[in-house]
C-alpha cells in the first residue's frame, strides 16, 4: 500500500487525537472496578495476573485461551520495574497510546480498502464513537488489545500482493506472512483465529452457492491453510512458553495445569450460561448498555446476563441493525474483503453458544469489522453521502456512549464497586 503525503500528515494527527481522548478517559476512571461491576469484566483476576500476584487466580481466568496474555504480563512487570510506574500506572499510560495506534491502523485499513480520505476519516470517527471503543479502550481488560491484534492481520490479508500469492501458488514468504497473520489474530483471543481462516476460505459461496465449486476451491486451498496454520500455532506456542518462563515459575506441573484449565473449563464455561441465544447481537452493539443493568451476583461469581428492559433496548437494537447491515454487505463486497463481514457474522454465531447475556464484553473484537462492513455497504449504495452521514452518526453516538459510560462510572463510584489500590 503506497501512502500519500497527505495521509502521512493525517496519521500523526489521528494518533494524537486517540492519545488525548484516551488520556481524558483514563483521568475520569475512579480506579479498577471490582469483579462483574464494569459490565461482566473480571478485572480483579486480570490485575493479579498483570502485577504478577497469581498466574491463574481462578479456573476461568485468562490463560491459554489468550495465548499472548502471560507474555504481556511478564513484560509489563519488567517494564513497570524499569520505569518506576508501579501498579497499573504504566497500563494507564499505555492504553491511550494503544487507542491512538488502533485508530491509525483502522484509518490505514480503510484507505487500503479504497475508501477516499473523507470516508476513511468519517469511518475512523465512527469507530471511535462506538460503545465498544469508548467502553473497552482504556480499562484493565484483555479486550483492550483485541483491536490491535485483529487490525494488523486484516491489513496483511487485504494486501493485494499477499492475497494474490496465497490464492494462486503460495511462496514460502507468503506462507510465512500468512502464518504471522494467524498468530496475530489468535494472540489475544484464540477464537479470533477465524479471521485469518475466513480470508483464505471461499467465503463468497454465500453470494454464489455452488457446492461443487466450493469443495474444489476449499480442497485446493487446504494445503496453504494447514501449512500457515502450523506456522501460526508454532509462533503462538513459542509466545506462550516465553511468557511462562519470564514469570519464572519452575514447576512444569503448574504450566500443564494452566494449559488444561486455562483453555477453559468446558463444564464451567458452557454450563448454565444465563441469557438467550439472540443476546449474542450484543457483541455487535454500537450503543453500550448501562453497567448497572445486569442480572446475577458478582459476589457469588455468577455469570451475568443483561436485563431485558427499556434502558437496554438501544444496545439490542443497535446490534440487530448492525447485523442486518453486515449481512446486506455480502452483496457488494469483493471476494478479497468478504472475510471482514464474515468475521462479524462468525462473532454472532459464536456468542449465541458462549457469552449470551455477557456478549457485550466481546464487542471490541468485532466492532472494527462491523464499521468497515457497514462502510463498504454505504460506499456501494450512497458513495457521495457516506462521509457526512458517518460523521453525523459518529457525533451522535459519541455523545450518547460517553453519557452512558460516565453514568456507569458514577454508579460504580457511588456504590464503591472498586478494587483496593494496587501496591
Amino acid at each position: 500500500m503506497s501512502v500519500k503525503r497527505v495521509d502521512l500528515i493525517l496519521f500523526p494527527v489521528v494518533l494524537l487525537i486517540g492519545i488525548l481522548f484516551g488520556s481524558m478517559q483514563v483521568a475520569s476512571m475512579p480506579g479498577v472496578p471490582s469483579h462483574g461491576r464494569y459490565h461482566p469484566s473480571d478485572m480483579d483476576d486480570l490485575q493479579e495476573q498483570l502485577l504478577g500476584h497469581s498466574v491463574l487466580p481462578k479456573p476461568y481466568a485468562a490463560a491459554s485461551d489468550h495465548p499472548a496474555w502471560l507474555t504481556i504480563c511478564a513484560l509489563y512487570q519488567t517494564a513497570s520495574s524499569a520505569t518506576g510506574l508501579r501498579g497499573i500506572k504504566l497500563w494507564n499510560s499505555m492504553t491511550p497510546v494503544m487507542l491512538g495506534l488502533n485508530l491509525c491502523l483502522f484509518l490505514g485499513l480503510a484507505r487500503q480498502l479504497r475508501f477516499n480520505r473523507l470516508q476513511a476519516l468519517a469511518l475512523t470517527g465512527l469507530f471511535l464513537s462506538t460503545g465498544a471503543t469508548i467502553t473497552w479502550s482504556v480499562v484493565l481488560e484483555t479486550h483492550v488489545l483485541a483491536p490491535t491484534s485483529l487490525l494488523l492481520p486484516a491489513l496483511i490479508l487485504t494486501n493485494r500482493r499477499i492475497t494474490s500469492r496465497l490464492w494462486a501458488r503460495p511462496t514460502p514468504a507468503a506462507l510465512a506472512i500468512y502464518g504471522v497473520a494467524i498468530a496475530l489474530a489468535a494472540s489475544i483471543t484464540i477464537t479470533n483465529i477465524m479471521l485469518a481462516f475466513l480470508a483464505v476460505l471461499p467465503v463468497n459461496f454465500v453470494r454464489y452457492p455452488r457446492p461443487v465449486r466450493l469443495v474444489n476451491r476449499t480442497v485446493r486451498r487446504l494445503p496453504t491453510l494447514v501449512t500457515a496454520f502450523l506456522i501460526g500455532i508454532g509462533l503462538l506456542a513459542f509466545v506462550h512458553l516465553t511468557g511462562w518462563y519470564l514469570i519464572q515459575d519452575r514447576e512444569m506441573r503448574q504450566f500443564l495445569e494452566l494449559i488444561v484449565r486455562g483453555a477453559g473449563d468446558v463444564t464451567l464455561l458452557f454450563q448454565d450460561i444465563p441469557g438467550c441465544w439472540w443476546d449474542s447481537i450484543l457483541s455487535l452493539a454500537w450503543i453500550a448498555p448501562p453497567m448497572n443493568a445486569y442480572e446475577g451476583s458478582p459476589e457469588a461469581l455468577d455469570l451475568l446476563a443483561l436485563e431485558h428492559r427499556w434502558s437496554t433496548a438501544p444496545a439490542y437494537l443497535s446490534g440487530l441493525l448492525v447485523l442486518l447491515l453486515t449481512i446486506c454487505s455480502f452483496r457488494v463486497v469483493t471476494a478479497r474483503t468478504m472475510f471482514i463481514p464474515a468475521f462479524v457474522v462468525f462473532g454472532v454465531a459464536l456468542h449465541s453458544i458462549y457469552g449470551l447475556g455477557e456478549s457485550f464484553l466481546f464487542t471490541a473484537n468485532y466492532t472494527w469489522a462491523s464499521v468497515l462492513a457497514v462502510g463498504l455497504l454505504g460506499r456501494a449504495v450512497m458513495p457521495r453521502q457516506l462521509g457526512w452521514i458517518a460523521f453525523s452518526f459518529a457525533l451522535i453516538m459519541l455523545v450518547v456512549n460517553l453519557m452512558i459510560w460516565q453514568h456507569g462510572l458514577d454508579w460504580i463510584t457511588e456504590n464503591n464497586h472498586l478494587l483496593p489500590p494496587a501496591p
